[in-house]
This record gives structure tokens, sequence and C-alpha cells, in this order.
């Protein structure tokens, strides 16, 4: 296992040109990775020294390792650092990466013949693009508006399920830090999602740019509610997500079914040295799909996965505004 330091790779960027700070980086370590300099096993640097290096602020870092993740690329681990994962994402990545490379690489030996600078040329060349075609046909561009407590993996998955379209998520978390990526990630969508518990500050972030903003919800399957109604009264139960917020959610729906007689904690996989250390006071732990394989690992006997669904009726809108956008 390697770093970047360690294998002299040097990030740049650059303040005057015309896309944000935030994609330079993150398409230079998608090259990376996608070219194979960067391996399977391999660390990024932590968010604060990538930042100090680069003179940006750490949310910046903190939003492009972000999207490294939801794209498949990366893992993000408190305490461990960030690594690339050896995923189909990543292997895809190399098979697109690769003979792109060899293209660019003739491109440029040809530009740089001819007398042009390679800065502009590029950025023509990109301007150029949007004179063609914008986007496949019957794909439209989604935008997931999420926090990072949620389990936002599975609305990602089920907005990909009922829309057919490219998702790109966006952490409400980080809008404050990154205006600028906001902007262009709203921008650039047909349809922008978010869901109840994050619906007014969503709409309150796209109103500036008249975009409107579809609200989903999710529900809890009967049969769990079944059975953690079945538990011994005063049981303590823990509900875990990726964040606390998450966790809260769950325990939320607990509630409004009218189970009231457990002992209830909500928890985030950023507790993870808590949740090792409160294993045997918990009788049973319900977790959230996106971390359930990671908790059934360390406590297999405990933990139960927690399965949500999108409710029908937020199914059916993203399917019909799918179709209103072709």
């Amino acid at each position: 296992m390697s770093t970047i330091e360690e294998k002299k790779f040097l990030l740049q960027v650059d303040p005057h040109l015309t896309f944000n700070v935030n994609t330079q980086i993150k398409e230079q370590l998608k090259w990376l990775i996608g070219i194979g300099q960067m391996e399977a096993g391999d660390l990024l640097p932590s968010t604060s020294q990538l930042a100090d290096e680069l003179e940006l602020n750490r949310n910046t870092i903190n939003w492009v390792y972000s999207q490294l993740r939801d794209e498949g690329l990366v893992i993000m681990q408190k305490g461990r650092g960030t690594q690339i994962t050896a995923g189909n994402q990543t292997k895809q990545l190399a098979e697109e990466r690769k003979p792109m490379q060899q293209l660019i690489d003739s491109t440029v030996r040809e530009a740089e013949a001819a007398g042009f600078d390679l800065k502009s040329f590029f950025l023509a060349g990109l301007a150029y693009t949007l004179l063609q075609p914008p986007h496949p046909a019957g794909k439209p561009r989604v935008l997931l508006l999420e926090c990072n407590g949620h389990d936002h993996p599975f609305y990602r998955q089920q907005i990909e399920q009922a829309t057919h379209g490219d998702i790109e998520t966006f952490f409400l978390d980080d809008a404050a830090g990154n205006e600028d990526a906001a902007r262009e990630a709203i921008l650039r969508s047909d349809i922008i999602v978010t869901t109840l518990n994050h619906a007014d500050e969503a709409k309150a972030l796209c109103s500036r740019f008249d975009k409107k903003v579809v609200v989903i919800g999710a529900t809890v399957d009967t049969a769990l509610l079944l059975e953690i109604a079945s538990l011994k009264q005063g049981s303590h139960v823990a509900f875990v997500c990726l964040g606390k917020t998450g966790g809260e959610w769950m325990a939320n729906r607990i509630r409004e079914a009218g189970i009231t007689a457990l002992r209830v904690e909500t928890l985030g996989m950023d507790e993870r040295d808590y949740l090792s250390g409160a294993v045997d006071t918990f009788d049973k732990i319900y977790a959230s799909a996106a971390v359930f394989p990671e908790l059934k690992k360390m406590l297999p006997d405990k933990t139960e996965l927690f399965p949500m669904k999108l409710e029908m009726s937020s199914a059916s809108l993203l399917q019909d505004i799918a179709l209103q956008s072709r």
C-alpha cells in the first residue's frame, strides 16, 4: 500500500481556469487511478494535508473525496484514511482511461507541434463539445441533494432505478463551503431530488437558480416493524446509519409505528469505537444498508438489516418526471 507522496505525483490547481478547483482535483485523481499510477489499496493524502499543499479549504478536498467515494473509486474510513478500491468502478475507469490516454497523448503532440497553447486548446475543445448533442437522448441528469449522515447510497440507487438517469450526489453539509460546486451541480442537472428531511434546505439552495426540487420519502418494511415490536420490553436497541442523523430517522420510524417500550440509541458509523466498546450493552443493532456489511462483520450475532424502501408515490413521481425530461 502506497501513497501519492511515495509515488511522487504532483496535483495542481489553476484558479484562472473556467471550471472550479474541485473538479480539477477530482479529475486529476481519476486520471491517476484510471491509468494505473495509483492502484487499488493506495491511500490518498489526508484532507487536511492535501488542502494545505494546494492552499485550499479542507471542505473542498472533503467534497472531492466524497464524490470519488460516490463514484465507487475510494472508501473513506475515519482514522484509516481514503483508500482506492478494487471494485468494478475502478476497473471500468481503467478500461476507459488507458485508451483515452493514448488518444490524448497523440492530440497533445499534434497541438504542440502546431504551436497551440494546450490549456486554450483543450478549453476550446470543451466548448466545441457543447455544440454537439449534449446528452444521450432519454437519459436525464439527476442531482441528489442529501446529507452525509443519511443512507444516501440507498436513495441514489432508488433514484437510478426509477429514472434510469445519470446520478450525481451533492451533500448539503458542504454547500456553505462549496458555493461554486453547488451552483455548477444544480445548473447542469435536469432533475433535482432531495428527501423529506431536507426539503426546505434544498429548495432554498435551488430557488436562486429557478430550479424546482422533487421531494421523495422512504418507508420501512412492515415485517421489520413486527419483528421489533415483538422484542422484549426494555430491550436495548441501537439504530445505526452513516451518521447519527440517519440513525435518528430510523428510530423515528419505529416511534411512529407506536413501538415505545424499548431503550433506543441512535448512532453513526463514525462512532465505531463506541460501538465496539458497547457491544455487550445492546440486545439488537439495526443497521442501514450502507453500513450493514461492516457492522455485520464487527458484530455478527447482534446486527440485523434495517430494510428501507422508496414510497410508492415517490417512485411514481420520479418516473413521471424522468419521462417529461426526455
